[in-house]
């Protein structure tokens, strides 16, 4: 069976993930940077505010390091990847939701671009790239056609014409006999 190529929104979508995952990883960079320099600038600022950017600067670069290794999941189409990205939209949403009831008009946008990651990746091609389901597994159609008098060959689960070297049903995926 050839594999399912990598449908175009799951390469968006580790592409984005990367990106993000430069970012985070600069911005760790530049706040252990400005943790050097800090004792040189402001002799005034305590030492726990050095700490602090010390620990959110390392807790960057491991989100980034993290990002990179979900945005691979993607790629490859691991089944984990699917079901995190999945979590994640959905969490996205119930923010999204409390920031809108709080006021946040702002939050629309996040709220719709989350909606439509989890019904992309509910989409059949998509979930069967991740190994979450086949395609047409289930029949759509339950009645079987009428005999044709032509003598023409007919799917036996959708009623689609079929030639006699289709191994598989053109029109629902369906396995001909």
């Amino acid at each position: 069976m050839p594999a399912i190529p990598r449908p175009f929104g799951v390469t968006l979508l580790a592409i984005l993930h990367v990106l993000q995952a430069i970012l985070l990883l600069l911005g760790g960079l530049a706040l252990f940077a400005a943790r050097a320099l800090m004792p040189r600038m402001m002799f005034h600022v305590p030492r726990l505010f050095g700490g602090l950017l010390s620990v959110i600067g390392g807790v960057l670069i491991i989100v980034a390091l993290l990002d990179v290794v979900f945005a691979w999941g993607l790629w490859s189409g691991k089944g984990w990847a699917w079901i995190l990205a999945l979590i994640f939209a959905v969490l996205g949403i119930l923010f999204s939701l409390v920031s809108l009831v709080r006021g946040g008009l702002g939050s629309i946008v996040v709220l719709v671009i989350d909606a439509v990651i989890v019904y992309y990746l509910t989409r059949p091609n998509v979930r069967a790239f991740f190994g979450e389901a086949k395609l047409a597994t289930t029949p759509t159609v339950t009645q079987q056609p009428a005999p044709s008098t032509s003598g023409g060959k007919f799917c036996s689960n959708c009623g689609a014409p079929i030639t006699s070297i289709e191994k598989f049903c053109a029109h629902c995926g369906a396995k001909l006999l």
